[in-house]
C-alpha cells in the first residue's frame, strides 16, 4: 500500500528556496528544474515504505521524524496514517535540529525548573 504524499507550507517555501539557490549556482533553469525533479522523486520513492527513511534520533530517541538525504539536503517527514507528511527540506550542513526543534543537537543541558 502506497501512503499518499503531502508538503507543509514550509517544506513548499524550502523547496523554492532550494531551486532558486540552484538556478543562481547554476544560470539555468533547466537545471534547477532537474535538481527539485530528482529530489522530490527520491522523497516520492519512499511512498511505499515509508519507514525506510533514516529515523531522526535525539538524544538517543526516535523523533517520529524520518530523513531522506539528497546531495546537499535532506527532507524530513513524518508517517501519520495513511499519509508521508514532508515537514521540512533543509541544508544538510545547516543546524537542522535547532529548526526542527528549536534546540541545537549540541546543547545537553538538563531541563530543571
Amino acid at each position: 500500500m502506497s501512503h499518499d504524499l503531502r508538503y507543509s507550507p514550509a517544506a513548499l517555501e524550502d523547496l523554492d528556496h532550494i531551486w532558486y539557490g540552484v538556478w543562481e549556482a547554476s544560470g539555468s533553469f533547466d537545471t534547477a528544474d532537474r535538481y527539485l525533479d530528482d529530489l522530490r522523486d527520491k522523497i516520492r520513492k519512499k511512498k511505499k515504505y515509508p519507514k525506510t527513511g533514516n529515523p531522526l534520533l535525539y538524544m538517543g530517541e526516535f523523533t517520529g521524524i524520518y530523513m531522506v538525504p539528497f546531495k546537499a539536503y535532506i527532507a524530513f517527514y513524518r508517517i501519520r496514517g495513511n499519509v508521508m507528511e514532508v515537514g521540512r527540506v533543509l541544508y544538510s550542513k545547516s543546524d537542522y535540529m535547532k529548526t526542527l526543534f528549536g534546540r541545537s543537537e549540541y546543547i545537553l543541558e538538563d531541563d530543571e525548573d
